[in-house]
C-alpha cells in the first residue's frame, strides 16, 4: 500500500486540480451534471474556481437518482457496486461505485487504519455488521485484508452473548464496530465479568460520545480508542485519523476528497474517486472547525474536527436542546448505559418527548425511582425541557429506562436513530 502522504500543500493541490478536472470532465457525460454545468468553463485553472461549481445535497441526489434514474450515472455499463444511503435517516436511498472506484476507497480506508495504530501484527474482532446495501461490511474486511491484520469476521449478526463468546475463544488484542455495538460487547463483558483484554478499539460510523468512551475505558483501562475513518455513502473517503488525532479530529484524505467549510460551517466534499455516479461540492450534512498548526505526526494534510451535527439540535418554540447536552446529563447515572433516543411527537399544537435509554444492568429496568431522578437532572441541566418548558409548548416528558438492545437498531447496519422527530412527519 503506497503512502498517500503529500511532501507539501503545493504539491497537493497540484495533484487535486488534475484530478479534479478527470472528474469534471467525466461528469458532464452524466445527464443531471452536463445540465448543471452549463455556462461554466471547464477545464478549472486552480482550485478557487471550483467555486464556480455548485453545491449540491443528499436531497438531491436521492431526487434525482430516484426519478430520472440514470440521470447520475455517467456510463451504463460496466460493473458496479449499489450501497445504500441514509442509515440513520429512515428513508433508504442508494449511490453506485465503479468496481475500480471501491478497491481504491478500500485503500484509502487502510490508509487510515494504518495511520492511527492498527498494524498487521494485531488480531482484529471485525464486528461489523454484515448488513443489506451497507459500504461497512465489505469496506471494513476489505482494508483490513490491505493492512494484512489477522482478522476475526465476527460480525454484529448474532446477538451480543454469542458475540462475546466468540470474542473470549479467539482473544483479539483489536475490536472493531459502531458505537452502539462496542457498548452492548461492553455490558455483556461486566455482566460475565470477561477477562477479555482489548488493547485497541476502532469505532466506524458515528464518533464515540465521551459517554461512551469513558465506559469503555472503565471496562477495557488498556485500549486506545481510534476513528476508522470519516466519510459518507454518497462520496466516499473523506478524513482519516493519525495517532495525534483524538475525539472527532481527522486529517483530509487529499488524494482522495477535496473539503471545503460554507460560511454556516457546513462541511463541502468532492470526492477525487467517484466517476461513475461523481460527489462534487456535496453538503455531507456536518459541521467541522479547522484545526490550526501542524500535526506532530508530520503529515501536511489539513485537520478539522466534526462538531455537533444540526439534527442533533432539537429545536423548540423558544429554545433548543441538543444531544451533547443529553448525553452528559445522562452520563451522571452509572445505572445507566451511553444509549439513548429521543422521539418527539405532537399532541394537538403541543410537543410530547420520550426519551429511552438503555440500561447498565437489568436492575435498572422500569426502576421508577431512578427514572424520577434523571427527570429531575434533566429537568435541571437544561432550559428547554425545564425553566422554559411552558415556553416551549411542551406537554409530556417521560423518560423510559430500557434493557441493554431495547432501543430498536436499524437493520441493516445495526445503527440507532438517536432522534425520531415525528413532528415534522
Amino acid at each position: 500500500m503506497t503512502d498517500l502522504h503529500f511532501a507539501d500543500r503545493k504539491t497537493a493541490e497540484i495533484h487535486q486540480l488534475e484530478k479534479l478536472n478527470q472528474i469534471l470532465g467525466i461528469a458532464i457525460q452524466a445527464p443531471f451534471y452536463k445540465k448543471l454545468y452549463q455556462g461554466i468553463d471547464l477545464p478549472l485553472k486552480s482550485l478557487d474556481e471550483l467555486k464556480k461549481i455548485p453545491v449540491i445535497d443528499k436531497q438531491t441526489l436521492c431526487t434525482e437518482g430516484e426519478t430520472c434514474k440514470k440521470s447520475l450515472y455517467t456510463r451504463t455499463t460496466g460493473g458496479f457496486y449499489k450501497f445504500s444511503t441514509g442509515g440513520t435517516s429512515g428513508r433508504m436511498s442508494f449511490a453506485r461505485y465503479g468496481l475500480d472506484e471501491f478497491r481504491k476507497i478500500c485503500d484509502g480506508a487502510a490508509y487510515g487504519l494504518m495511520a492511527c495504530g492498527i498494524t498487521p501484527e494485531d488480531v482484529v474482532a471485525n464486528c461489523i455488521r454484515a448488513g443489506a446495501f451497507w459500504t461497512g461490511f465489505l469496506t471494513s474486511y476489505r482494508a483490513l485484508e490491505i493492512i494484512g491484520c489477522n482478522i476475526l469476521p465476527i460480525t454484529d449478526n448474532q446477538p451480543v452473548e454469542k458475540t462475546l463468546e466468540y470474542l473470549e475463544m479467539m482473544g483479539p488484542n483489536t475490536l472493531f464496530g459502531i458505537s452502539p455495538t462496542l457498548v452492548q460487547i461492553a455490558q455483556e463483558a461486566t455482566r460475565r465479568d470477561s477477562k477479555l483484554d482489548i488493547e485497541k478499539v476502532a469505532f466506524a460510523s458515528t464518533p464515540l460520545t465521551t459517554e461512551q468512551q469513558s465506559y469503555l475505558s472503565s471496562v477495557w483501562p488498556r485500549a486506545t480508542f481510534h476513528s476508522a475513518g470519516y466519510g459518507a455513502a454518497e462520496v466516499g473517503p473523506i478524513g482519516f485519523q493519525c495517532e495525534h488525532c483524538t475525539g472527532t479530529e481527522h486529517h483530509i484524505l487529499l488524494p482522495d476528497c477535496i473539503v471545503e467549510k460554507d460560511d454556516d460551517g457546513a462541511i463541502i466534499a468532492t470526492s477525487l474517486i467517484r466517476t461513475l455516479q461523481p460527489a462534487i461540492r456535496m453538503k455531507v450534512g456536518d459541521n467541522i472547525e479547522w484545526i490550526e498548526g501542524k500535526c506532530p505526526c508530520g503529515r501536511t494534510s489539513p485537520r478539522f474536527r466534526l462538531l455537533q451535527r444540526s439534527d442533533e439540535i432539537l429545536e423548540f418554540r423558544h429554545d433548543s436542546m441538543s444531544l451533547e447536552q443529553l448525553g452528559s446529563c445522562l452520563g451522571k447515572f452509572s445505572e445507566l448505559a451511553p444509549v439513548f433516543q429521543v422521539l418527539l411527537d405532537l399532541n394537538a399544537d403541543k410537543t410530547d418527548i420520550i426519551i429511552r435509554v438503555e440500561a447498565a444492568d437489568c436492575d435498572a429496568v422500569d426502576d421508577y425511582q431512578l427514572a424520577s431522578q434523571v427527570y429531575k437532572c434533566l429537568s435541571n441541566d437544561i432550559p428547554a425541557v425545564g425553566d422554559n418548558r411552558q415556553k416551549n409548548n411542551i406537554r409530556a416528558f417521560k423518560i423510559l429506562v430500557v434493557p441493554s438492545g431495547g432501543i430498536p437498531r436499524v437493520e441493516t447496519t445495526g445503527k440507532i436513530r438517536r432522534v425520531i422527530d415525528k413532528r415534522f412527519m
